[in-house]
């Protein structure tokens, strides 16, 4: 399980990085335009970290927040913001870069909340799972 999630998060950590950096990221998914929202331009940044901070937290797999791991994302998200000022076609928002910022911190927070809520029923589930193993049978065939 710890395995298919950082695979999760390395892929879709790539991806992302790769919509960030290139002139046309609608056309890198097969678009013709980039989607127009209700809302307009507003949290596309937010929405694509979110999923970041989630899936980083769920790839690192720890009972506490990898404070590390939250920080480098960050900067991660400082920096790919600040070099769309490199690629032809694409600008620095300050905007964006804060969407990066508040999107990385929702998406650990909902980690953490998920975590806190599943963590009684995954503690459950361990319990009966090695009640199970360690019944008279299991012990006597050692």
């Amino acid at each position: 399980m710890r395995a298919l999630a950082f695979l999760a998060w390395l892929g879709y950590w790539l991806f992302l990085t790769a919509l960030l950096l290139v002139s046309d990221p609608a056309g890198l998914v097969g678009l013709h335009a980039v989607p127009v929202f209700p809302w307009g331009k507003f949290g596309v940044h937010l929405i694509a970290f979110t999923g970041l901070g989630f899936l980083a937290n769920a790839g690192c797999w720890r009972n506490r927040p990898c404070w590390s791991l939250i920080a480098f994302l960050v900067v991660y998200g400082v920096t790919t913001e600040s070099l769309q000022l490199l690629v032809p076609c694409r600008t620095a928002r300050v905007m964006d870069g804060i969407e990066n910022i508040l999107g990385i911190v929702a998406g650990s927070l909902l980690y953490w909340v998920v975590v806190r809520l599943l963590q009684p029923y995954l503690k459950l589930n361990l319990a009966a799972g090695l009640a199970r193993w360690a019944t008279p049978a299991n012990v006597a065939g050692k």
